[in-house]
């Protein structure tokens, strides 16, 4: 993958209009029904798919141990231990062999490489002050915070992370935002960044005082088949990058017109909206997780919709699941059945032939929160 942060980067128009695609409901296939040991404490913040069936799963609670989930008989087989005194808070996973496990921190840019006994290996600051220039006072502090999406990627290939750049005061920087980069790659032999890619687009990088809560503030990042695809809780098309040369191959639609998008609130750093920020879920439609089902070879971006009523405020929230071929054509829309809250905070990934998802109460937190399996048909 070659350098580059391109002003003279240029977005295709987007394709596959999508006007003709209507929405049907998805039949939920079953429940997992896993029982939790009792050192699981519940909520979750990150998870990668072992050999097909193994789910190395990072829960809120505790924030020291692995949780490994046989899926296909549905029952937990193994914690593997993570030590604090290296790593604080885990914000996101990936799994290469039983013995090359990469652990990113929520508090600082480090990718920790551990055993199967959580033995430390190896680590990698990712921490750059001048990672990319800032016109004016601040300096680019992104981190490895989790979220929608990876937090990040191991390229085997490269012997690189990729990873998307969460800059922590986007808002911030009003006329310089579009032009930061959205995803770098770091290799671990140069112990260097050596690419940094993309723009922020639509309300990401207008120059408008627009400002979101920061979960919605960053991209969300899959890589498959030589691609780099980029989505945004707030922006209707996808982006497509090469994997090699981080160059923009096409924007495509990713959306359909029923599909109403929450709108920003205003950024002031005198008057700060700390409500705005608070009840934003509460109030607004947004795009949630996209992820790659490698048995259907379908990708799928999750759309949570808030059912308003009169006062503005979500009466309900519905679940959709828009699904896209090979090519990242959309194909489909399926809305899973029931309501769910208006506090509902979603959590699905891709696993066997389509999405464990998050059921729209759970009872208590120590329930394991990925219950729900449906089936891509």
């Amino acid at each position: 993958m070659a350098f580059a942060c391109g002003k003279a980067e240029k977005r295709k128009k987007a394709s596959s209009a999508g006007n003709e695609i209507l929405e049907t409901e998805m039949i939920k296939s079953f429940d997992l029904k896993i029982s939790n040991p009792e050192s699981y404490g519940g909520g979750m913040v990150a998870s990668d798919l072992f050999q097909d069936t193994l789910g190395c799963f990072l829960p809120s609670k505790p924030k020291d141990k692995i949780f490994i989930v046989d899926l296909k008989n549905q029952q937990f087989v193994d914690e593997i231990p993570l030590d604090p005194n290296f790593i604080t808070y885990p914000s996101g996973i990936q799994v290469v062999s039983r013995d090359s496990i990469f652990i990113s921190d929520h508090q600082f840019p480090v990718i920790f490489l551990i055993n199967h006994s959580g033995e430390v290996l190896d680590s990698y600051n990712l921490y750059r002050e001048n990672l990319w220039d800032l016109p004016q006072e601040g300096f680019p502090n992104f981190s490895l915070y989790f979220g929608f999406g990876k937090t990040f990627y191991f390229n085997p290939n490269n012997k690189s992370f990729l990873l998307p750049l969460k800059q922590i005061d986007l808002w911030y920087f009003i006329e310089q935002k579009g032009e930061f980069p959205t995803f770098a790659e770091f290799e671990i032999q140069k112990e260097n960044f050596t690419g940094l890619y993309g723009h922020y687009p639509g309300i990401y990088g207008s120059k408008e005082n627009n400002f979101l809560p920061f979960f919605l503030s960053h991209p969300i990042m899959e890589v498959n088949e030589g691609k780099v695809i980029i989505s945004y809780p707030l922006y209707e098309n996808l982006l497509i990058y090469d994997l090699e040369e981080g160059i923009l191959i096409e924007e495509k639609n990713g959306s359909i017109p029923s599909i109403e998008l929450g709108k920003p609130l205003v950024y002031s750093i005198d008057n700060f909206d700390y409500e705005g920020e608070r009840s934003f879920s509460l109030k607004n439609s947004f795009f949630g997780n996209f992820f790659y089902v490698q048995k259907q070879k379908k990708y799928v971006r999750m759309f949570l919709e808030c059912v308003k009523g009169v006062d503005g405020n979500c009466l309900a929230k519905k679940l959709h699941a828009l699904i896209f071929d090979q090519n990242l054509d959309l194909l489909e829309v399926k809305v899973l059945p029931g309501d769910y809250p208006p506090n509902y905070f979603m959590y699905q990934i891709g696993f066997d032939e389509g999405i464990l998802s998050k059921p729209s109460e759970l009872k208590s937190d120590d329930i394991f929160s990925p219950n729900e399996y449906f089936k891509i048909d």
